[in-house]
């Protein structure tokens, strides 16, 4: 445009020229119009200079109408350079990778998300060949077969070797003006979606879909094979009381687990916090270890409540926090032998209060603490279901706990033990004395 313009303007002021007598007039008004063309002062866009040296009525009459076209080419000028640095903002923030190819194969632009997609920075890799920068055959020469032939190709891949990523490529060829001989000429865009999120939540369901299958399938069978015998052939009344009651502890084993998974449900969907309010959490320790107190005692376990005593004033849903208390406390007494103690106490800080609740069981492997928290992860699976668990205590205990806005974890030694934490927002000045 700067170069049809200029052509323009000299071919425009040859013939003003060409009307002006004094060759004075002629160089002063001249350069006046050199002067407007080269200045571009404006720091908010684009602008020329103005023509200011005409003196004769014509001379102004040209001025004003070649000043009024500056104005309208600065302006429209300007509009270009901003609506390029919103598309130019537009593609950096996109996250979808974009990388453009030219037509001999090098890589004139790349945006952030594609910098993250290739781990290359975009002003490393620009004019570098594309078989440079993207070390795929499979990509590469779809790119190539864009250039050649101007075919357009779709994939879902791995872009880096050992990398976990996937991604769905999109070249697409770009055809300009003209050809190279017979040949059209192509350069190519390819648009990079990451999916490997998706792909992660589709794993996370299908093995969620197959451990509820396996969780349900256990006791069913149980179910119906001893219901089966029961029907086929007759037993004393003590074999029946017995079979009868692995039916009945079987069906609430499923009903737990029905239960457990819709809790599950609804805590994933998101839990609102309109219901929040004071909660006194000594109340709800106290009330919880009371619930649970019975079932500790019968596996002969102690629960050393250190909080009893005093005002803990925090903010959250009792129901949901006593929720979490009986899932650390039953976890607990399942992992600890005959002759256990498990503790509860707490740490206060000025903004939140640390929970935890300790035992003198049987400890979690190093390997198996980050994954405890997960749903039907079990460390020992064969004792778990021995004591009817459903594989999803710790996994509503996160949720709670997240939906709290607290933190969570466990601290444990193989054989000695296990502490599992949680922290909980307390209101803001208060400060409770532990």
């Amino acid at each position: 445009m700067g170069l049809v313009l200029v052509v323009l303007v000299v071919i425009l002021v040859a013939g003003v020229l060409t009307g002006i007598r004094s060759r004075r007039r002629q160089a002063v008004f001249a350069e006046g119009i050199v002067r407007s063309l080269s200045s571009n002062q404006s720091r908010a866009g684009f602008a020329f200079g103005r023509i200011s040296d005409a003196k004769t009525d014509r001379e102004k009459a040209i001025a004003a109408a070649m000043n009024r076209a500056l104005d309208t080419v600065s302006q429209q000028i300007t509009r270009l350079s901003e609506e390029r640095d919103v598309l130019r903002h537009i593609l950096q923030t996109m996250t979808t990778g974009v990388i453009y190819v030219n037509s001999t194969g090098r890589i004139e632009m790349m945006n952030q998300a594609a910098e993250k997609m290739f781990l290359k920075p975009a002003l490393q890799v620009q004019d570098s060949e594309h078989w440079a920068v993207i070390h795929n055959y499979e990509l590469g020469a779809a790119i190539d077969n864009a250039l050649l032939f101007g075919r357009s190709w779709s994939s879902e891949m791995s872009l880096r070797p050992g990398a976990t990523a996937n991604v769905q490529v999109i070249p697409i060829p770009v055809e300009p003006h003209g050809t190279v001989g017979a040949r059209q000429v192509h350069t190519a865009l390819l648009l990079c979606n990451d999916v490997s999120q998706w792909r992660r939540l589709e794993q996370m369901r299908s093995d969620f879909v197959a451990n509820v299958s396996h969780e349900l399938k256990t006791p069913i069978t149980a179910i119906q094979g001893f219901a089966e015998t029961l029907l086929d052939s007759e037993h004393d009344a003590e074999t029946e009381k017995e079979f009868l009651q692995v039916i009945h502890d079987e069906s609430v084993r499923m009903k737990n687990l029905v239960s457990d998974l819709l809790t599950l449900t609804r805590l994933e969907n998101g839990s609102s916090t309109d219901a929040f309010h004071e909660v006194n959490l000594a109340d709800v320790v106290s009330e919880s270890v009371q619930v649970i107190e019975r079932m500790a005692t019968a596996a002969g376990i102690q629960i050393d409540n250190q909080l009893q005593e005093g005002s803990i004033t925090v903010w959250g849903h009792d129901e949901q926090l006593k929720q979490v208390l009986l899932n650390l406390l039953t976890n607990a007494i399942h992992y600890t032998p005959t002759g256990g103690v498990i503790t509860v106490f707490a740490e206060s800080y000025v903004d939140r209060v640390k929970v935890h609740v300790s035992d003198t069981g049987i400890g979690i492997p190093k390997e198996d603490q980050d994954r405890v928290f997960e749903r039907f992860y079990r460390v020992d699976r064969d004792r778990s279901r021995a004591t009817g668990g459903t594989g999803l205590g710790l996994a509503i205990v996160k949720h709670i706990v997240q939906t709290h806005g607290g933190e969570l974890g466990v601290d444990s030694q193989l054989g000695m033990g296990s502490d599992f934490w949680f922290t909980i927002s307390r209101l803001r000045g208060l400060h409770a004395d532990l």
